[in-house]
C-alpha cells in the first residue's frame, strides 16, 4: 500500500509506523534531504489498501491550493499509488511501457470560511484499464486537519464506483470515516463493497488506538482473507485469522495467536532515486514531456497524454496515429510536434560479457520447438551447472524445470538437470530478468553475453552519429527477417513457415530516416519492409509462436569472416536488432518539432552492479552476493532489474539495496530507497501481555454518507496540476 506525507497520510503506515531512517550525514545535500515513505504491510491490513491508494492519488490535487477556485483539471501518476510492484511480470519486449501512466480528474475544493470544513469532490472519469475500468466519485469532507494529538485529522470520506459516468448505475462505494469522542483514543473504521460481476466483495475494519499510537486494537476482513483480529503495544502485535469475525478464537476465550515485532522488520525496496556520489544531487533524466493532443484530429486539442523515449501515451490507447499534431506547453509558449510511427523499431545492443563463473545461481528462460509443440508448460528454466560444484557430468546449461505462467502467477515444475547439448559454434538463446533480457551464449567461450539496448528513434543524425547520413546498410547472418509478414509465415519458429530467411550468408537490410519506409527496416532480398502484414489483428497471431511479436538475429553495419562471429564478443561489441508486432510495445512512436527535426530523449541509466552483503539493506546478500545485475535508471523512482520472486499471491524482490550504496560503472551514483514496504518478524512468544478483544468502535456494516456530488463539470484548458505540481 502507498502513503504521501500530507494530512491523508496511509492509514496502515500510522497504525504500524517505525522510527524514520536517517539519511547520511552529508548535510543540505539533495541526497540528504530527500524524504523516504515507510509503511508496514501485514495481510491483515490488506482492507485499506484501496484507501491508502486513493488517498496518495488524491494527494496529487493539492485540493488547500484551490479552495474556493472553481472546478480544475488534474493529471494524476497513477503508477505512482497504484502501480502493481508486486505482479513478477517480466517482459518478452525491450519495448517496455514504461511511461507515466496519467489519468484524468476533476477536482472542485469549496470552504465556506477557515473555520468550516473543506469539503473535496472528485470525478474520475476513466480509472483502471480493461476489464477493470471504471468510473469514481469521492466526497471528503475534512473538518480538521492532521495534528501530533490527532495524525488522521476528522474527515468522512465516501467514494462509488460505475461503469462510466454515461452509466450512473452503482457498481459499489465504501466510506471511511475518522473516529471521535473516546477521550485520548483516535481511529477510524472503513465499509466497501463493489460488484465484480455475479460477484459482490466486501471489506471492512474498526481501528481504535491511543492517540501517541502505542497501543490499540482492530479488526478487519475481507471477501477473500476472511476476518483478522489484532491488539498491539509499543513492542507487539497479537494476530488471530478466521473465516468470520464470530469464527475468531478470541469469541470464545482463546487469546492465542501469532505474535509479531513492532520493532523488528523485514525491508523491501520498490523505488530507489540515485544521486551523484560526490556531490549529491539528484539524478535527472529527460525521459519526456506532457502534451495534449486533439480526440477527433480537427486541432482542437482536447485531451492529454505524455511522449518520451518509450513512446506515446494516451487517454484512449491508439488514439494517436502517423502524421498527426500534438501540442506541448513549455514555460507558457505552445510547441507543435508532428508524431511519426513505424511497424517496429531498431535497438541498438552494445556487448556485455559474464564469466561462466559467475553464471551461477543465475535462472535462465529457454524457448525452443518444444515449448510451442506443449501447451501445458510456457518456458524452459535453465540453470549453469558444473561438475566441481554440482555433481553433474560436465559443465554447461541445464535444463532444470517447466515454467507456466497462470492468473495467480508463475509455477514451475523441477526436474533433475538435463543437459543443452550444443555442437562447435553453435549459440544458445535465452532471456535473463537479472541480466536485463536476451542472453546468448557460443559454445567453447569461456563468457556468455548479455546487452545495454538503445532505441534508435531517428534523431541519431548528429555528426558522427549512426544516422548522420541518412541511412544504413546492415547485415544478419541469423534470425533474418523475410519482409513483410502473412499469418502464414508465422507458423512456425524458425524453417519453412517462419518468419526468417532458410538460407545461409549475409542477408542485407537498408534504414533510412526518410521516404516511403522511414524509420523502418527494409528486406533487399524481397524490397519489403519488414512488419507484420496490415491485416492481422492479436486474435490472428495468438496462437502462432510469435504473438509477442519477432525479433530479428544479431546485425551489423559490416560484414564479418564467419557467421558466427556476430556471437563473439571479442568481434562483435555492437550490433543492431530490429523487433515488429501488433503492440505498441513493439512498434516505435516518435514526435518532430517545428525544425522537422527528430526529437531526442534520455535513455535510463544503465549499468552492471555486483550485490555484495555491505550493499544489501539487511546486512546479508546470502546467495545473491557475487551475483551480476543489468540495473536500469529512469529517474523518479523508476528503477528496475533486481529480480522478484512469489511470495503467496505477491511478489518481493530478491534484495534490497542499503541507503547510501555506492554503484555505476565509474562508482559515480549514491543509491536512496523513495519508499521501504517493512513486513514484521515473527516474535513468539513475546505478546504474553496483549489480550484481543472488540475495539471500541463496532465494524461498520453500511455507509451511512454517499458520494452524489453531481455531475463532472466541464473544465477547459490545461491542468492546473499535473503529477501533484501545480502547473
Amino acid at each position: 500500500m502507498k502513503t504521501n506525507n500530507t494530512h491523508w497520510l496511509g492509514v496502515s503506515a500510522l497504525v504500524f509506523s517505525a522510527l524514520g531512517h536517517a539519511a547520511f550525514n552529508d548535510a543540505g545535500t539533495e541526497y540528504t534531504n530527500a524524504s523516504q515513505k515507510t509503511y508496514v504491510w501485514n495481510e491483515a491490513l490488506e482492507p485499506i489498501e484501496l484507501v491508502n491508494s486513493i488517498l496518495c492519488f488524491t494527494a496529487q490535487f493539492n485540493v488547500t491550493e484551490f479552495a474556493n477556485a472553481g472546478p480544475y483539471l488534474v493529471l494524476a501518476d497513477e503508477a505512482s499509488c497504484f502501480d502493481d510492484a508486486n505482479d513478477g511480470s517480466t517482459g518478452q519486449s525491450s519495448g517496455a511501457a514504461n511511461n507515466p501512466s496519467y489519468l484524468k480528474a476533476v477536482a472542485d475544493v469549496t470552504r465556506a470560511s477557515d473555520s468550516s470544513p473543506l469539503v473535496v469532490n472528485v470525478w474520475l472519469p476513466e480509472m483502471a484499464t480493461g476489464d477493470d475500468e471504471q468510473a469514481i466519485k469521492f466526497k471528503a469532507v475534512i473538518t480538521e486537519g492532521a495534528s501530533d494529538a490527532d495524525p488522521f485529522g476528522q474527515f468522512t470520506f465516501n467514494f462509488s464506483f460505475f461503469d462510466n459516468f454515461t452509466n450512473l448505475t452503482p457498481k459499489g462505494g465504501g466510506e471511511v470515516v475518522t473516529l471521535s469522542g473516546l477521550g485520548d483514543s483516535i481511529g477510524f473504521t472503513l465499509y466497501e463493497s463493489s460488484q465484480h460481476g455475479s460477484s459482490t466483495y466486501t471489506q471492512s475494519a474498526s481501528v481504535v488506538m491511543s492517540s501517541d499510537r502505542s497501543s490499540g486494537t482492530a479488526l478487519t476482513s475481507s471477501s477473500e482473507g476472511g476476518a483478522y483480529a489484532l491488539t498491539f503495544n509499543a513492542n507487539n502485535v497479537l494476530l488471530q485469522n478466521a473465516g468470520s469475525f464470530d469464527s475468531l478464537p478470541y469469541k470464545s476465550g482463546n487469546s492465542s495467536g501469532t505474535c509479531l515485532s513492532r520493532t523488528q522488520f523485514n525491508s523491501y525496496v520498490y523505488q530507489y532515486d540515485l544521486y551523484s556520489a560526490s556531490t549529491g544531487a539528484q539524478i535527472d533524466i529527460n525521459a519526456g514531456f506532457p502534451m495534449k493532443y486533439s480526440s477527433a484530429n480537427n486541432g482542437t486539442y482536447d485531451s492529454y497524454g505524455y511522449v518520451g523515449y518509450w513512446g506515446i501515451w494516451t487517454e484512449v490507447e491508439g488514439a494517436v496515429t502517423n502524421g498527426e499534431t500534438i501540442v506541448r506547453n513549455d514555460n507558457g509558449v505552445t510547441r507543435q510536434y508532428t508524431v511519426m510511427t513505424a511497424p517496429g523499431r531498431l535497438v541498438k545492443n552494445t556487448v556485455k560479457t559474464l564469466a561462466l563463473s559467475s553464471a551461477r545461481g543465475i535462472s535462465f528462460s529457454f524457448w525452443d520447438s518444444t515449448v510451442f509443440s506443449d501447451s501445458s508448460f510456457d518456458q524452459w528454466v535453465v540453470k549453469y551447472y558444473t561438475a566441481a560444484q554440482d555433481g553433474v557430468g560436465s559443465d554447461g546449461f541445464y535444463k532444470t524445470g517447466k515454467l507456466s505462467w497462470g492468473s495467480n502467477g508463475s509455477t514451475v515444475t523441477s526436474f533433475g538437470p538435463t543437459l543443452i547439448s550444443l555442437s562447435a559454434n553453435d549459440s544458445l538463446y535465452m532471456y535473463s530478468e537479472q541480466l536485463g533480457g536476451e542472453v546468448k551464449y557460443l559454445q567453447g567461450n569461456a563468457s556468455l553475453t548479455y546487452y545495454e539496448q538503445t532505441f534508435i528513434n531517428g534523431s541519431e543524425t548528429g555528426s558522427g552519429e549512426l544516422l548522420n547520413g541518412g541511412s544504413i546498410t546492415l547485415y544478419c547472418y541469423d534470425n533474418c527477417p523475410i519482409g513483410t509478414l502473412d499469418l502464414s509465415d508465422l507458423t512456425n519458429w524458425s524453417g519453412a513457415n517462419s518468419p526468417f530467411e532458410t538460407t545461409g550468408g549475409a542477408h542485407q537490410y537498408t534504414f533510412s530516416t526518410s521516404g516511403g519506409n522511414a524509420l523502418t527496416l527494409v528486406s533487399v532480398n524481397s524490397s519489403e519492409p519488414v512488419r507484420y502484414n496490415a491485416s492481422l489483428t492479436q486474435s490472428n497471431i495468438n496462437s502462432t509462436p510469435h504473438s509477442w511479436g519477432v525479433r530479428s538475429g544479431p546485425m551489423v553495419l559490416s560484414t564479418v569472416s564467419n557467421s558466427y562471429d556476430i556471437y563473439d564478443p571479442a568481434i562483435t561489441t555492437e550490433y543492431y536488432v530490429w523487433e515488429t508486432g501488433i503492440q505498441s510495445w513493439n512498434q516505435l512512436t516518435a514526435v518532430k518539432d517545428a525544425s522537422d527535426d527528430i526529437v531526442s530523449f534520455e535513455k535510463p541509466l544503465q549499468f552492471a552492479y555486483t550485490h555484495s552483503s555491505a550493499n544489501d539493506r539487511s546486512g546479508s546478500a546470502g546467495s545473491y552476493a557475487g551475483q551480476t545485475y543489468l540495473i536500469n535508471y529512469g529517474g523518479n523512482g523508476d528503477f528496475w532489474g533486481i529480480p522478484m520472486s512469489q511470495s503467496g499471491d505477491r511478489y518481493l524482490p530478491n534484495f534490497s539495496l542499503k541507503d547510501g550504496a555506492i554503484m555505476g560503472s565509474s562508482s559515480q551514483y549514491a543509491i536512496k530507497a523513495r519508499e521501504i514496504e517493512q513486513t514484521m518478524k515473527s516474535a513468539s512468544g513475546q505478546c504474553t501481555s496483549l489480550t484481543l478483544a472488540d475495539p471500541a468502535v463496532d465494524v461498520p456494516t453500511s455507509i451511512s454518507g454517499d458520494a452524489d456530488i453531481g455531475d463532472m463539470p466541464i473544465v477547459l484548458g490545461d491542468p492546473s496540476v499535473i503529477a501533484g505540481e501545480t502547473q
